[in-house]
């Protein structure tokens, strides 16, 4: 079998899984009635926001059934008005985080929710052991190894665009194709934009966005990709980034015609910052699904990933 690893992990998976279909037995049917399901979303900015027209989907086909959505901290807000979701839990997977993090009684908290049903969405070991270990209806992909764990394996297509990924998995749940992705913000977040804009002197749709930053070095766009960019650009630039890019980013302070904001904004200030935006430019990383999410044009400089399974062209 392939999995969707580095080619070095393989044989372990193969053996990881074997073992697994001769120990593990499966004796959870699919339910009959939906009163609450899981969604497991643990990773970062882009993949909540592209799993948004999977809850809205899924809450149109199954009103009555309770969504709930675990995932990490640094998500909640995308999903935290979310008229779909029903309630958010937390969980900092240390396999996600790129910080240090507490593990803790995940699988114990999930189990007292009694769910009938759980998706996994991205086909990881430890996020299906977790899935597992709820006593729900497993479904989800075995593209990475753990097959063993779901109750129903779906069809994983890697050239697939994301979303249609995420909609693969609930397709035998709903009968709505795949809406648009949404985030949801409220007035404290559009009065933070509002007051930024006031600060630095920036008026609506006559500044443009850049994010240089993604978390992973191979995919950031250089300094002297930004200062061209600022160079070149007739309208104001403003910088954004994450609190852990402040250090990086302080160079581009000094850039004429330029406002550095990184780490100054909240995860939903930026959304609203961005719908006020002319336009983005971005590496690969969550702003780009953001500016998605609120139909705004974004020029995205594709490094590493695919810009026919990530991007929104």
């Amino acid at each position: 079998m392939k999995y969707l690893t580095s080619k070095a992990y393989w044989p372990l998976l193969a053996v990881f899984d074997a073992f697994g279909n001769i120990f593990m037995k499966k004796h959870r049917q699919p339910p009959e009635i939906l009163r609450k399901a899981l969604f497991i979303r643990l990773e970062h900015i882009g993949d909540m926001v592209m799993a948004t027209p999977v809850f809205e989907s899924f809450k149109k086909s199954n009103p009555e059934c309770e969504i709930h959505v675990l995932c990490q901290s640094l998500t909640t807000p995308l999903i935290r008005f979310n008229p779909f979701v029903d309630k958010i839990i937390e969980f900092d997977a240390p396999w996600f985080s790129r910080k240090s993090v507490k593990k803790n009684d995940i699988k114990d908290i999930l189990k007292k929710e009694k769910y009938d049903i759980v998706f996994e969405m991205h086909g990881d070991p430890r996020n299906l052991s977790i899935a597992h270990a709820t006593g729900g209806y497993v479904v989800g992909y075995a593209c990475r190894g753990g097959g063993f764990l779901i109750n129903k394996k779906m069809p994983y297509d890697p050239k697939a665009h994301m979303i249609s990924q995420n909609m693969t998995l609930v397709s035998d749940y709903i009968n709505s194709s795949a809406g648009k992705t949404k985030i949801y913000t409220d007035k404290k977040s559009r009065a933070e934009a509002v007051s930024l804009m006031r600060k630095n002197e920036l008026k609506r749709c006559r500044f443009v966005v850049i994010q240089p930053r993604t978390g992973r070095p191979e995919k950031d766009l250089t300094d002297q990709e930004v200062a061209n960019f600022v160079k070149s650009s007739k309208l104001k630039v403003v910088i954004t980034g994450s609190i852990d890019d402040v250090k990086r980013n302080e160079a581009f302070s000094s850039l004429p015609n330029s406002v550095n904001l990184t780490g100054k904004t909240s995860l939903l200030g930026l959304v609203e910052l961005v719908k006020m935006a002319q336009s983005v430019l971005a590496a690969d990383t969550g702003i780009v699904h953001i500016s998605g999410a609120v139909g705004k044009k974004c020029r995205v400089i594709y490094k590493t990933t695919d810009r026919k399974v990530w991007g929104y062209e």
